[in-house]
């Protein structure tokens, strides 16, 4: 079965020794096949985090700890690559977000000093 891209899909994904990262992708495709992937992590005590888009532990069932979004992490891949690494099974397919969900991480993309540049320019190019 092929995956097929598209907003509110969730993904684990290997993200070095801690393991696989829940991961959104929070835009549907744009006019080159590709989408925007926003990435969870748990807040720990005694580490800074980014505060622009804190999670509660319940808004998507993979997250069971209070969390945020790394918007340093942002990342865009075209549908191709997804369908790929979901169907090679590098990728895993997680339960979906909610609308509310996706569109709040979203919002954070453009308000946080941590997002990359590209990311920003990618957004507003999607006007």
């Amino acid at each position: 079965m092929v995956f097929l891209p598209s907003r509110c899909k969730t993904l684990l994904i290997p993200s070095g020794p801690a393991g696989d990262h829940l991961f959104t992708i929070v835009t549907d495709a744009c006019t080159d096949n590709k989408h925007l992937l926003l990435n969870v992590s748990t807040i720990r005590d005694g580490v800074s985090h980014d505060p622009t888009c804190e999670l509660e532990p319940g808004e998507h069932p993979f997250i069971t700890n209070h969390s945020y979004v790394v918007y340093r992490m942002a990342r865009i891949e075209s549908a191709a690559r997804l369908a790929t690494m979901v169907d090679g099974w590098v990728y895993k397919e997680h339960q979906l977000a909610s609308i509310k969900l996706a569109e709040k991480m979203l919002a954070g993309a453009m308000a946080s000093r941590f997002t990359p540049r590209f990311i920003k320019s990618y957004l507003n190019n999607q006007g």
